[in-house]
């Protein structure tokens, strides 16, 4: 794995998918697709919210359906500034 997916942001995604979700902690893959995990698209506009709030940062849910993984979504939290730990 990369430290995209050993990061705080992957961690928190983590656990958003767990809480929010109802996708089992134990059975998310970070590298898995969002539809394999079985997120629909109010699911990720939802995601999306989310992690606009946490972060700061502006986030469309069409970036993160691009996206479409969680390491991918903690790349481009990463590309728009926010720190990894």
């Amino acid at each position: 794995m990369t430290v995209l997916a050993h990061s705080a942001i992957a961690e928190h995604i983590t656990e958003i998918m767990a809480e929010k979700f109802r996708v089992p902690a134990s059975t998310v893959d970070v590298t898995a697709e969002f539809a394999t995990m079985e997120l629909d698209s109010l699911d990720l506009v939802e995601l999306a919210v989310i992690l606009s709030d946490k972060y700061g940062v502006a986030l469309e849910d069409t970036e993160i359906e691009e996206a479409g993984t969680i390491e991918n979504t903690v790349a481009l939290l990463r590309d728009k500034g926010v720190p990894l730990n």
